[in-house]
């Protein structure tokens, strides 16, 4: 018996089966020229068969690939033709763009950069205008966070002429001589929530200072710090200056005076400061007779002691190595300090100086702690 070897089934593709194919595609009857004739009583009339120049048979072209279908080819139409009003249309005026997004934009910019863009056009000028902007960027370039809008709120409705009085390169020692100032640099800002503020100038911080106003003086000769009650609330700003030494006359002298300045965000705009009718007067002195191992000053928001911000700037843990000379200096938003690790000394006398507004119930608008090796 012979065996003969049964043949395999055909494989069938489960792609090709799963899409079943279309229906062949319905000719259209050609339209006629004439005039439309009347039908016959018998039926319509039948369909003219194509001539040799007639729409060519359509080709089937099998797809392997599950859910599409045979495609159709046929003749192509003809491209769209383009109108000459689509090449030569007129661009739509600039302010089509949405003033929300271009504000966006904006507070990604620095004062000086939005006062170039301004420049370029009168639509920018407008939105450039707008005063949101410029708090924006003066909280922002401040490092601090608008939290409490009505506290914040200036004098001076313009934020924008606040923001350049706080970063135009002005401080507290533009209007004394060049040989006495050395130099001076931005140190921070902090927020001024009540009418208290703590000055020290040296650490630990005291635990009892005289509630009387009148005995501010008698504090800071004691502890070396002292308690205003009547300072301006609002944000203030704080620098840092290094003066020559005054107790010789000699350019050669290597000592300097160290600084600590803090002043309200809206002093460099009143008229009175520039006329030099605000003045400062000293509150008090305090002297270190021994040897000091470093000079340590701070302004704190006295209703923010116990915040942790206040306690990250008391702390001194910016201050770095015993070894370093170079000063440094620390803010946040509760409070502002310095701190000089000192050479050999013999001893060191801090200075505290405050100017008072006398057109406005007599607040405070700036203060001063200043700090020299004797």
């Amino acid at each position: 018996m012979e065996l003969r070897k049964r043949p395999r089934p055909r494989r069938v593709d489960p792609d090709f089966v799963s899409s079943p194919p279309p229906l062949p595609p319905r000719k259209r009857a050609r339209k006629q020229a004439a005039a439309t004739e009347p039908k016959d009583a018998a039926g319509p009339a039948k369909r003219q068969p194509l001539t040799k120049r007639g729409r060519r048979p359509a080709v089937g072209i099998g797809c392997p690939v599950a859910g599409l279908h045979r495609v159709t080819c046929g003749r192509r139409p003809p491209p769209p033709r383009m109108s000459t009003r689509v090449l030569f249309r007129p661009r739509r005026p600039f302010n089509w763009y949405e003033p929300d997004l271009w504000t966006e934009v904006a507070k990604h910019l620095c004062g000086f950069d939005l006062l170039r863009l301004s420049f370029t056009c009168r639509w920018f000028r407008r939105l450039i205008a707008d005063d949101s902007i410029w708090r924006y960027a003066f909280f922002r370039d401040l490092d601090l966070s608008d939290a409490n809008p009505r506290v914040h709120r200036p004098l001076y409705r313009s934020w924008r002429r606040l923001y350049f009085a706080a970063f135009d390169g002005t401080h507290a020692y533009s209007l004394c001589q060049s040989g006495e100032h050395r130099s001076s640099w931005r140190i921070g800002s902090f927020l001024l929530d009540s009418p208290q503020m703590l000055l020290m100038g040296k650490l630990p911080v005291p635990k009892w200072l005289p509630p009387d106003p009148d005995d501010v003086q008698a504090g800071i000769e004691m502890m070396g710090a002292c308690k205003l009650h009547n300072a301006r609330p609002g944000i203030w700003i704080t620098d840092m200056h290094v003066m020559r030494c005054p107790m010789c006359n000699r350019n050669s002298c290597r000592g300097n005076k160290q600084i600590l300045d803090a002043r309200h965000s809206e002093l460099f705009l009143e008229e009175a400061y520039w006329d030099q009718t605000l003045k400062y007067e000293q509150l008090g002195e305090h002297f270190q007779d021994e040897e000091v191992a470093d000079a340590f000053c701070a302004i704190v928001n006295a209703k923010r002691l116990a915040s942790p911000s206040t306690a990250y700037v008391l702390s001194k843990s910016w201050a770095g190595k015993c070894d370093d000379l170079l000063t440094k200096q620390c803010a946040s938003a509760t409070a502002a300090a310095i701190h000089t690790n000192l050479q050999l000394n013999g001893g060191l006398a801090s200075q505290f100086e405050a100017m008072r507004d006398t057109a406005r119930d007599g607040q405070i608008v700036s203060v001063r702690i200043s700090q020299i090796l004797f």
